[in-house]
């Protein structure tokens, strides 16, 4: 009889079960909090900046503020997903769901340039009408594209060593 492919990862000393990893509706709740966070707060400091605009006289963006302005906002809500799993494995978000982001074979969070990896082939997913997800629905350790790929896991924080 042949060896299994893979060994099982070991939580706690335990084998990790099914239930250890984050399901889609749990990921998806914590995904939708950090959007209100983040999101909500560009909307209001772009808010805040196009009122003292037409208040000191109305400033006109022209085509490439306009593009420079996007490219701010897309870089400013990577960093955030950047930041929080590179330093501590979760953002607010999954810090409320209580999930951690961890790569699948040290279980310690993701470094930089992984997490930047993630988050570039998580809004793949999304763009891409949420498609990158449906593997959470099928797969044993209920990873996304985008985990599998930059070789991640969401586990639940008590499962975590």
């Amino acid at each position: 009889m042949a060896a299994p492919a893979t060994t099982p990862t070991v939580l706690n000393d335990e084998p990790a079960v099914a239930n250890d990893y984050a399901g889609l509706v749990t990921r998806a709740v914590a995904l939708a909090i950090d959007a209100v966070i983040v999101e909500g707060s560009l909307l209001l400091i772009g808010g805040l900046l196009s009122l003292i605009a037409a208040l000191v006289g109305g400033v006109e963006f022209n085509t490439a503020a306009k593009v420079i302005t996007a490219a701010g906002w897309v870089l400013i809500t990577a960093a955030y997903f950047v930041i929080g799993w590179s330093t501590a494995g979760q953002t607010v978000g999954m810090r409320v769901m209580e999930l951690s982001v961890l790569t699948e074979h040290t279980l310690l969070p993701p470094g930089f340039w992984r997490s930047v990896l993630r988050v570039i082939l998580l809004g793949l997913c999304i763009l891409l009408l949420f498609i990158g997800f449906i593997p959470v629905l099928f797969n044993a350790r209920r990873r996304g594209v985008h985990d599998m790929l930059a070789r991640t896991v969401v586990l639940h924080v008590d499962a975590v060593p």
